[in-house]
């Protein structure tokens, strides 16, 4: 019986090893795919978020959304020249925004405040507003908050809201 046994058990057991090794490397493979995966899908959120937390920074400062400038009032941020980033949606003639205050940011960072026409929108225009139509009216403003870390192989967004400023009604203005 010891005679009739050629080696059946050995190489059974090294098939069974090759083929448990294959789907170890198999399950390695893609749990690095899953892991780049979320890592991206990370990037994103973190570049949305900055991106949302720097048009929420704008319009909480009262200078961002001037009214007193007029309808064409355009004011932006982009940061300096030693690290800009990949790319702007706009042209920056007045780089008058503040910074970011975290400064992990800035240099990531871009931000446009626009004043949009007509100079004034009336409350009656906006239902439910809440406030008298005789003694308010609004100006409406667009901002852009973009955070471009691309170049670095993270994340890039950009969000664009649009912003109702409330304000106390001048005489002599004519409303569309």
């Amino acid at each position: 019986m010891k005679q009739r046994q050629q080696g059946a058990a050995l190489a059974t057991a090294l098939l069974i090893l090759i083929v448990l090794t294959l789907l170890g490397l198999a399950a390695m493979r893609g749990s690095r795919l899953e892991l780049k995966l979320s890592q991206n899908a990370e990037s994103r959120v973190n570049a949305r978020q900055s991106a949302q937390a720097i048009a929420d920074g704008i319009t909480q400062v009262e200078a961002s959304l001037s009214i007193s400038n007029g309808a064409a009032y355009r004011a932006c941020y982009v940061p300096d020249d030693d690290a800009p980033p990949d790319s702007l949606p706009f042209a920056c003639d007045s780089p008058t925004l503040a910074a970011p205050a975290d400064a992990g940011l800035r240099p990531h960072t871009y931000a446009l405040a626009q004043r949009e026409a007509p100079e004034f929108l009336s409350t009656a225009t906006l239902r439910g507003a809440g406030n008298s139509g005789r003694a308010y009216d609004y100006a409406r403003f667009t901002v852009i908050g973009g955070y471009d870390h691309s170049n670095e192989g993270f994340g890039a967004a950009e969000v664009v809201q649009g912003v109702l400023k409330l304000h106390a009604k001048s005489g002599g203005v004519s409303y569309q």
